[in-house]
């Protein structure tokens, strides 16, 4: 029979041995632990679940990196997880089929109904993405049929903010974009935009309630036990997660797409629809077939229509403000870019408003600043983690990962590999992308990572790049912009922000 002292003082006996065991299982007998890391991140992933809540994992992992040599190819940054911080990794992790397995949290349903984004086994997604994908993610579509499309809402976009008084209040220019990208998403999806440019406000709240669910969801992908034991019940998940019938969010969002769905549905039913209409992505979404030429199912159609926008409206709205921010506090290369414009219009090589192409073959230095500024400031600065599957595990940028570990690299980090980028790596320097021999330059289009990259790369980049393209240079060449804040780049949870960025804008005569 046990004293009462000694009962007082088992459950934290039991708990030191519980301590001691994990250190000594960490850092001696674990799999990974050979490779560097600081201590506290071999002990438990809350540390950098709690960088990714306070926004600062990017500079975390870049300050780590550099705390090692060159030589250290990958650092153990959770309990789970192997972090490699050089491009030449991106290859090997990111391209390999055999490497297409994703982590535990996509199997948590924290990120909504079963998509394209969450599916884990690399068969399971290879089968989806061939269903989904087709010629209307090309360019060459895109530039045919959505264009045009696009040219009205960057049309409009300037004329809303030629409207603006002289001496007009300033405002958050990287809120405006992502506005611009959210009626832009919600025209190639639902056939007519929502109207955030119309009405100058975040509509239905899309844009700030997807914000603010980043950081738990953040937090949830990197501290393994919230996510295994807390977040893997159905009950909490019913707490936290949006409901369709939400007024605003992404569960208003989710209750679009069903009725979105539903009405094309029984529109093609009754033969409404058919020859002449301007197809959207939601008809790509009804038209999938899987391999046994099947339809996808009504959840799946609807899990879709929502990811679009969930995944497009917001990060490629962050990227029009990172570029265009950067291109602000670098006035050199604002001048050049505005030279650059204009040359071009006195040519009459460009259109109102300027198309995609007309970008890519004569604004090469405005392209280079776009290339640049999302290698600086990437708008998903988020871990991708993918399962080593194969037997006695494999050989990635020269090290030895065995079988079950789960590896990753970090577009903010790659994005400022001196092996790759040079000594001035962190700088904002456009000139790179024009300079230098070709090799270097085809290697640095390779080692892009903001689209993530391989089978898994986003469905939707071409369209995020066509905005890109297209407003940027329309608003550039159009408005002189007063900069009353400068701003800076913040990451909410593994998707950014400029935040703070405050301008007042003129029309150019």
């Amino acid at each position: 029979m046990l004293s009462p002292t000694q009962l007082l003082l088992l459950p934290p006996t039991l708990l030191l041995c519980l301590v001691i065991r994990r250190i000594l299982t960490n850092f001696f007998f674990h799999p990974l632990s050979s490779f560097p890391a600081p201590f506290y991140t071999r002990l438990t992933s809350l540390p950098l679940a709690v960088l990714s809540l306070l926004g600062r994992e990017p500079e975390f992992l870049h300050n780590l990196t550099k705390k090692y040599p060159p030589s250290t190819r990958a650092v153990f940054i959770t309990p789970t997880l192997l972090f490699f911080p050089h491009a030449s990794s991106l290859k090997p992790i990111y391209w390999s089929p055999t490497h297409n397995h994703k982590g535990s949290l996509y199997g948590t349903g924290a990120l909504g109904p079963t998509s394209l984004f969450s599916t884990i086994p690399a068969e399971d997604h290879k089968s989806l993405r061939k269903s989904l994908g087709g010629a209307h993610w090309s360019v060459s579509y895109l530039k045919t049929s959505q264009e045009p499309r696009i040219d009205n809402l960057v049309t409009f976009f300037v004329n809303q903010l030629s409207l603006l008084p002289p001496d007009h209040e300033p405002f958050q220019m990287g809120e405006k974009l992502a506005q611009f990208a959210a009626d832009v998403m919600t025209l190639l999806v639902f056939g007519k935009p929502w109207g955030f440019i119309a009405h100058d406000r975040d509509e239905r709240r899309l844009l700030s309630a997807f914000r603010e669910s980043l950081p738990m969801f953040a937090f949830a992908a990197r501290c393994n036990s919230f996510r295994e034991l807390i977040l893997s019940s159905p009950w909490i998940r019913g707490l936290i997660m949006p409901k369709v019938d939400d007024k605003t969010g992404s569960g208003y969002l989710a209750s679009q797409a069903k009725l979105g769905v539903a009405q094309r549905e029984q529109e093609r039913e009754q033969g409404i629809g058919g020859e002449g209409k301007m197809r959207d992505y939601l008809d790509y979404t009804l038209d999938a077939r899987d391999g046994n030429g099947e339809p996808l199912t009504r959840a799946q159609k609807e899990a879709h229509a929502t990811l679009l926008i969930q995944a497009g409206a917001d990060t490629t709205g962050s990227g029009l403000g990172a570029v265009l921010r950067l291109m602000l506090e670098h006035s050199e290369c604002m001048k050049k870019a505005r030279k650059e414009i204009e040359v071009a219009d006195e040519k009459g090589l460009l259109s109102t408003p300027v198309l995609y192409e007309e970008t890519k073959r004569h604004l090469p230095y405005f392209v280079a600043c776009i290339k640049e500024g999302l290698r600086v400031n990437p708008p998903a600065p988020n871990l991708f983690g993918r399962i080593i599957l194969e037997k006695g595990g494999t050989v990635i940028d020269g090290v030895h990962v065995p079988q079950g570990a789960e590896v990753c690299s970090h577009p903010y980090v790659v994005g400022r590999d001196p092996e790759l980028y040079g000594p001035d790596a962190e700088a904002f320097e456009p000139e790179r992308w024009l300079n230098g021999n070709e090799k270097r330059r085809a290697e640095m289009e390779a080692a892009n990572f903001v689209f993530s990259m391989g089978p898994r790369v986003c469905l939707g980049k071409e369209i995020a790049m066509m905005e890109m393209y297209k407003v940027l240079p329309e608003i550039v060449r159009r408005f002189d912009f007063e900069v009353v804040s400068a701003g800076k780049y913040v990451d909410r949870g593994g998707v950014a922000c400029n935040k703070d960025f405050m301008v007042r804008v003129r029309r150019r005569a």
